[in-house]
C-alpha cells in the first residue's frame, strides 16, 4: 500500500493552494499600503508603486498624485482634439452666464491652451487590488475676461484608452486655486509616512 498521492491529489492541492497564496500576497499589501485615501464605502486609491518610483507624490487627503516635476501639456493632442467637452461644473446660478460668456471668449482664441500648466493627476479608484491607475491629468491656467479673472481647467481623460479632453471654468478664487506648486505642497504633508 502507497501513501503517495496521486497526480489528481497534487492538481487538487495545486488548485487551492495557489490562489490563497495569491489571496493572501494581495491582502497583505494592501494591509500594508501606506499611501492610500479610503473613501469609506470600500473604495480605496492607493498610490503606494507610484510614490516608491520617486516621481510622483501622493495626497492622502484628496486622493490625488502629483508629479515632481510638471508634465507637458499635450498641445499636439488639443491641436488634433479641436473642440473640447464642455464639463458640469458646479457654479452658483449667477455665474453661469458670465461663466459660458468667458469661456467662449477664452477658448476663442488662437492657442489659448499654450498658457496651461500642468496641476495633478487622478488615480482611479479600485475596490478591489493594491494600485490604481491614472486616470487624468489636470492642467490649469488664469485668464481675464471683462475684467474678472477666471480659471480654466482642462482635465485630460488617460485612463479609458483614447484620451479626451474637458475643460471646466470657475470664478478665480486665490484660497480655492490648487496649482502644481501648491498641491506638491500639500500632498507631501498629507501622508503618515514621508515621501
Amino acid at each position: 500500500m502507497s501513501f503517495y498521492p496521486s497526480k489528481g491529489a497534487w492538481g487538487l492541492l495545486f488548485l487551492i493552494c495557489v490562489p490563497l497564496l495569491v489571496a493572501g500576497y494581495f491582502g497583505y499589501r494592501v494591509m500594508t499600503s501606506v499611501y492610500k485615501q479610503e473613501w469609506g464605502n470600500g473604495v480605496v486609491i492607493r498610490a503606494d508603486e507610484y510614490v516608491q518610483s520617486g516621481d510622483w507624490v501622493f495626497d492622502c487627503e484628496y486622493g490625488r498624485l502629483v508629479s515632481r516635476r510638471p508634465l507637458p501639456v499635450p498641445i499636439a493632442e488639443l491641436e488634433r482634439v479641436g473642440k473640447l467637452d464642455i464639463g458640469q461644473s458646479y457654479l452658483k446660478e449667477e455665474d453661469r452666464a458670465p461663466a459660458r460668456e468667458a469661456l467662449k471668449a477664452i477658448t476663442g482664441r488662437k492657442d489659448w491652451y499654450r498658457e496651461l500648466r500642468y496641476a495633478y493627476s487622478d488615480l482611479e479608484e479600485s475596490v478591489v487590488g493594491e494600485t490604481s491607475s491614472l486616470k487624468a491629468h489636470r492642467f490649469t491656467m488664469l485668464a481675464n475676461h471683462r475684467g474678472g479673472t477666471w480659471e480654466v481647467d482642462v482635465w485630460h481623460w488617460v485612463g479609458y484608452g483614447d484620451s479626451e479632453f474637458s475643460v471646466y471654468i470657475e470664478p478665480y478664487d486665490e484660497e480655492n486655486h490648487v496649482d502644481h506648486a501648491k498641491a506638491l505642497k500639500q500632498a507631501a504633508q498629507s501622508c503618515p509616512a514621508p515621501q
